[in-house]
């Protein structure tokens, strides 16, 4: 594994392989996988080969911001702009080798470390944060096989691993489901796949859709029964969603779903007003 080649922290503090970080402690969390279906969804604008997907959802007020396009040398320009306003990277993504970060005030985290790295998902630095006790809270990859990779304190997990490969890892996702283990964190790097799961998520169910082709009841029945957006990535072939029911009921939570041709600058902002907060973003196939 070639070493990263740049790193930032905020606050104090193998391909195919599955690295984790143990704990002692259990939970009994279970999940409920789910057949292959789709998701409905809003579209805007024209309808190009790759779309960004995003995710938002109602949240009290708070403050949030946003960057796309930045180059690996601004990373931590912005996110040490963003720790001395009290904001902490919540999600992350990339278009074209450049990449987007989302920042706000509401995530509960204490201190965080991020890594860009030429390699997809670096595991002796995942591994050295896990030892002082950060956990992966974000991660993104390139077209061209780069990451980056967000670690925080101040998350509610106990225990966590990850798997990358060339397709979705389902026979360990599922494995790791039935040790309650459940999905926190989704990306892809070119053609690979990166999928990181937690326990003590704070979640008690978990489904995954592939391949959202059309409008489908059976994810929509989930979304009105409680399950929730939690996760999802996109390579130029393969789309994947996680859908995940709380542990604790959250009432008249609301969640809405974009596909745009470029970066939804101008949805957000509109939705801040609403008090409606991108949770999740990704860039990828169209379907």
């Amino acid at each position: 594994m070639r070493p990263p080649i740049s790193s930032g922290r905020i606050g104090d503090g193998g391909l195919d392989s599955c690295p984790e970080k143990k704990e002692e402690e259990k939970d009994s969390t279970s999940r409920l996988c789910s057949d292959m279906s789709d998701l409905r969804i809003e579209r805007i604008g024209s309808t190009p080969a790759f779309q960004w997907i995003s995710v938002y959802t109602k949240r009290p007020p708070m403050k949030q911001r946003f960057h796309h396009n930045i180059a690996n040398s601004r990373l931590s320009h912005h996110a040490e702009k963003g720790k001395r306003d009290g904001l902490f990277i919540s999600c992350v993504a990339s278009e074209a080798n450049l990449w987007a970060l989302v920042m706000d005030a509401g995530t509960g985290f204490t201190s965080q470390v991020y890594k860009f790295s030429s390699t997809f998902l670096p595991k002796d630095w995942i591994m050295k944060q896990w030892e002082k006790n950060y956990y992966i809270s974000s991660i993104a990859g390139a077209n061209n096989g780069s990451s980056l990779v967000v670690m925080s304190k101040g998350t509610r997990y106990i225990q966590q691993s990850y798997k990358t490969g060339d397709s979705i890892p389902l026979k360990w996702m599922d494995k790791k489901w039935k040790e309650a283990f459940h999905v926190t964190s989704m990306t892809t790097g070119g053609s690979r796949w990166g999928v990181v799961m937690s326990r003590n998520s704070g979640f008690s169910e978990q489904v995954m859709e592939v391949d959202f082709l059309n409008p489908s009841e059976d994810i929509n029945r989930r979304l009105e029964s409680g399950y929730m957006i939690t996760s999802m990535a996109a390579t130029a072939d393969q789309a994947a969603l996680i859908l995940s029911i709380p542990r604790r009921k959250i009432t008249d939570e609301i969640q809405e779903t974009l596909r745009t041709s470029s970066f939804p600058s101008s949805y957000v902002k509109d939705k801040w007003g609403k008090n409606m907060f991108i949770t999740s973003i990704c860039y990828g196939r169209t379907v």
